[in-house]
């Protein structure tokens, strides 16, 4: 059985504590591609949810002084129970408070992948890098930043763009899948770093595994584009949810473009 019919045959929970602009679009994100989400932000009942739960995504888009102790907490919880942990450090070259986070997140905390653009995850290591917002500097080289990231954390890192990177343990995939309409609706880079988690089984991820994730997503809005023709964003972000839903794998076999580098 192929990752994606398992995962639509056991509707993994998925506890997304994820920043509030994007919350709704990404629990119907999951709930169209099969996983059951939760958006759980309460310490309180940490444990009880991640030991349920098959992984944990960490988005801090609208991070908050008051949210910080909860984040820690929440995932120091999921590290004790051994939930996997996505971390998607959002904006985190935008202001040295993000920065400063991040930072102390990642030497805290265990995460099995690190999910972010070029200019976020080169933040995570250079912290001199600078960001306006979310935006990523679209001149940088994808493939080196990802592999100095992946020795410098010892993890497994996706970085996303025009093509997406993965690497894990010294292998590079590049992924050319995907759509430019999602650069243009909100919540679409968040609502992937869920998909990565609904596809994560363990704190060592099959990079197999995360291909699959990556890929589908990008071909599902690859036929999202396809449906709304000229209509624009606001009909991709809802035809993204069908698409989603009507996926496959022989899809992914038929239509992605993965290069090992």
């Amino acid at each position: 059985m192929n990752n994606l019919e398992n995962l639509r045959q056991h509707n993994p929970l998925v506890i997304c504590y994820t920043n509030d602009v994007v919350k709704n679009f990404t629990a119907n994100g999951l709930l169209s591609l099969g996983a059951s989400p939760a958006m759980s932000e309460a310490p309180e009942e940490a444990h009880e949810m991640l030991t349920a739960a098959k992984a944990l995504l960490i988005n801090i888009g609208t991070l908050t002084k008051e949210r910080e102790k909860d984040i820690l907490e929440i995932a120091k919880t999921a590290n004790q129970v051994g939930t996997p942990i996505i971390f998607d450090p959002v904006a985190v070259g935008a202001s040295q408070y993000r920065k400063d986070f991040c930072a102390n997140f990642l030497k805290e905390i265990k995460v099995a992948v690190i999910k972010g653009n070029a200019s976020e995850i080169l933040t995570l290591v250079n912290s001199d890098t600078k960001m306006k917002g979310t935006d990523s500097d679209q001149n940088l080289d994808s493939v080196a930043i990802a592999n100095e990231a992946q020795k410098h954390f010892k993890t497994t890192i996706i970085l996303t763009g025009k093509d997406d990177v993965i690497v894990q343990k010294g292998r590079i995939f590049k992924l050319s899948n995907g759509s430019s309409l999602l650069a243009k609706i909100t919540g679409a880079g968040c609502l992937l770093g869920a998909v990565v988690a609904s596809f994560v089984d363990s704190e060592h991820p099959s990079i197999d595994a995360l291909i699959e994730a990556v890929s589908l997503y990008n071909i599902a809005a690859e036929k999202a584009e396809e449906s709304v023709q000229n209509r624009g964003p606001g009909s991709f972000a809802v035809e993204l949810l069908n698409a989603l839903y009507k996926v496959s794998f022989e899809a992914y076999e038929q239509y992605s473009n993965i290069e090992e580098v």
